[in-house]
């Protein structure tokens, strides 16, 4: 099944808005764990061909809208250009293979990918596992770097209509309507595993049945909650900058 189209698009009408929200989401991902200057986010523009995507060189917590590359889709030489990530065919090939994906973040989060490393599943354990009720897709044909656009439409392949694909041994690949869904799939899915190793360690696991499962999905995950957890998600940023910034001058 599709992403739904949120009630209140957030595709940027413009390369500042992009710009902006990649930056932001960037910052938002790097408090799941440090990435070194490997992970990668990009957002669709409301136009449809273009996509705004952070350079390579610099970590997720450090991307500003300077650190932003404008991609069109339709010209088979947008990736070539100074500063582009290796592995940006992850992006450009499934936003061609989904119309309805406005947001791609490539990353490496501790309980993600560690889950990539195993043949285990995520279990729907709690309301958070909910957002992931059509699973989680899996590419297996290597360990390898994505740096071709076959392996990019295998990627796109394996993600499916999900909002989630785990790179064999590798990473984690997630997507949504918008910004704000994607860093909502990467978060909750690190909960998520990180209650299930806690779950398993205290007893025998009880996961919640499918069928009651697809009934709480509707209910637990709207659009109209998600500016919300935007919101506090940048308001916690300016307190994790603020005390940073508190502790340096003591």
């Amino acid at each position: 099944m599709a992403l739904d189209t949120p009630a209140q698009s957030w595709l940027a009408l413009d390369p500042q808005e992009a710009a902006k929200q990649v930056a932001l989401g960037s910052q938002i991902m790097s408090t799941l764990g440090e990435d070194l200057t490997l992970g990668h986010v990009s957002v669709r523009h409301a136009c449809g061909n273009l996509i705004s995507i952070k350079r390579k060189g610099i970590s997720l917590a450090e991307v500003g809208p300077d650190d932003v590359i404008v991609v069109d889709l339709n010209n088979p030489d947008g990736l070539k250009v100074p500063g582009m990530h290796l592995e940006a065919l992850i992006h450009t090939e499934i936003y061609r293979a989904r119309p309805e994906v406005g947001a791609v973040i490539h990353s490496h989060p501790v309980y993600s990918t560690a889950l990539s490393s195993t043949n285990a599943k995520l279990e729907y354990l709690t309301h958070d596992s909910v957002l992931f009720h059509e699973g989680i897709g899996r590419y297996t044909d290597s360990a390898h770097l994505i740096m071709t656009p076959e392996q990019g439409q295998r990627v796109a392949h394996a993600l499916g209509e999900r909002r989630a694909v785990l790179l064999q041994n590798h990473g984690v690949v997630f997507v949504g309507e918008d910004i704000r869904w994607a860093i909502l799939s990467a978060i909750t899915l690190e909960r998520s595993l990180k209650l299930q190793i806690y779950a398993g360690q205290i007893g025998k696991l009880n996961p919640i049945p499918l069928a009651e499962v697809k009934k709480i999905f509707p209910i637990k995950y709207q659009d109209k909650f998600l500016t919300e957890y935007w919101d506090r998600w940048v308001r916690e940023l300016g307190e994790h900058k603020e005390s940073q910034g508190t502790r340096e001058n003591q």
